[in-house]
């Protein structure tokens, strides 16, 4: 069977790299809300299991994502709406950088929400 999963690993990664390819700019956002919950969802699986330690390479990629979100914010014609994206992003940033071991499971479910939301708003307006 590691041939299968080979297999399907590859067909899933060459599945990512065309819908990327292909997509516009409102899908590129949408395909990284997406990476960002199932990021969230691996790292709280990862805390059920009781590895903590093993959460590094999933909390550097979510940070990155959020880092280039905030960044292609246009503060100056976005107004109102990309400070408050802005702010939210930096609260998601906050509950998955800081280390509180016993708040980790809540921190990344509250993540979770905030991005489940701004995703479905990014939804509806695509």
């Amino acid at each position: 069977m590691p041939n299968l999963n080979a297999a399907q690993s590859s067909y899933s990664v060459a599945g990512k790299e065309a819908r990327v390819l292909n997509a516009n700019a409102h899908e590129l956002v949408s395909i990284l809300f997406e990476e960002l919950l199932n990021l969230l969802d691996e790292i709280y699986i990862i805390h059920k299991r009781g590895q903590r330690r093993e959460i590094t390479d999933q909390q550097v990629m979510l940070l990155t994502i959020l880092d280039s979100l905030m960044v292609s914010l246009d503060m100056e014609k976005g107004g109102d709406l990309a400070k408050n994206l802005h702010q939210l992003y930096g609260q998601v940033r906050e509950l998955i950088a800081v280390r509180d071991r016993k708040n980790d499971l809540k921190n990344n479910r509250a993540a979770h929400r905030i991005v489940s939301e701004i995703y479905s708003a990014w939804c509806e307006i695509g």
